[in-house]
């Protein structure tokens, strides 16, 4: 495991702040009383009709949707769970377990491939037509998701470590900047997928604000 990983504990309040920026979000540009979305399957939050927001986002994003992804913190999870496009679960091993080592039973070159797919991100990151990251003092900053798929699929290249993870480096001229991890997690028994270890979640949306239109309110 990553020395980065986190503990149950640690996942546990993870998730208990991104339901709390949800509600927070709601109150400001939902309905208060909008019920929180806890599987996952769904656009995150709403916002109402009629708020003014959605003219800003039309003009600023090219979007006026009301659907959104929200996300917040240092790590910003996109999967936790069976990826079978990465990863095949009746063929899979854990090969060690210090450091944890697996084979995916999926050849890297078939996974650079769904990586580089947009129908990979919409299913498992497109939550929502916009996305909106929630700082800590309440601002937040909307992009237009499909930017962010775009994005993903064009500018972050692949490499698979000897341990079995998956990085996603941001490629600019001669320089690279890691990202994303795809990763086992023994405690859970799982993979998990976005921009976790440090401050790789905030660190992911820098990288699209300086590269992609967005809106900061």
């Amino acid at each position: 495991m990553s020395r980065h990983a986190m503990s149950s504990k640690q996942a546990s309040q993870v998730k208990r702040r991104g339901h709390a920026r949800e509600r927070e979000f709601n109150r400001v540009y939902g309905h208060e009383d909008d019920e929180i979305n806890h599987s996952g399957a769904s656009a995150d939050c709403e916002i109402r009709e009629g708020h003014e927001i959605l003219e800003e986002l039309h003009s600023h994003i090219g979007s006026s949707s009301r659907s959104v992804s929200v996300k917040g913190g240092n790590t910003i999870q996109i999967h936790l769970g069976n990826l079978p496009e990465l990863t095949d679960k009746e063929r899979y091993r854990v090969v060690s377990h210090s450091p944890t080592c697996v084979e995916h039973g999926v050849s890297f070159a078939e996974q650079v491939n769904f990586l580089k797919t947009p129908s990979f991100w919409n299913k498992y990151l497109k939550k929502g037509d916009v996305m909106a990251y929630s700082y800590d003092d309440g601002k937040h900053v909307f992009f237009n998701m499909d930017d962010v798929v775009n994005f993903i699929c064009e500018r972050i290249e692949w490499r698979l470590l000897h341990t079995g993870r998956l990085k996603g480096d941001f490629v600019s001229g001669n320089s690279a900047k890691q990202l994303l991890t795809y990763e086992y997690r023994s405690k859970k028994r799982s993979f998990v997928l976005g921009a976790h270890g440090g401050s790789k979640g905030r660190e992911f949306i820098e990288v699209l604000k300086a590269n992609l239109r967005h809106y900061i309110v």
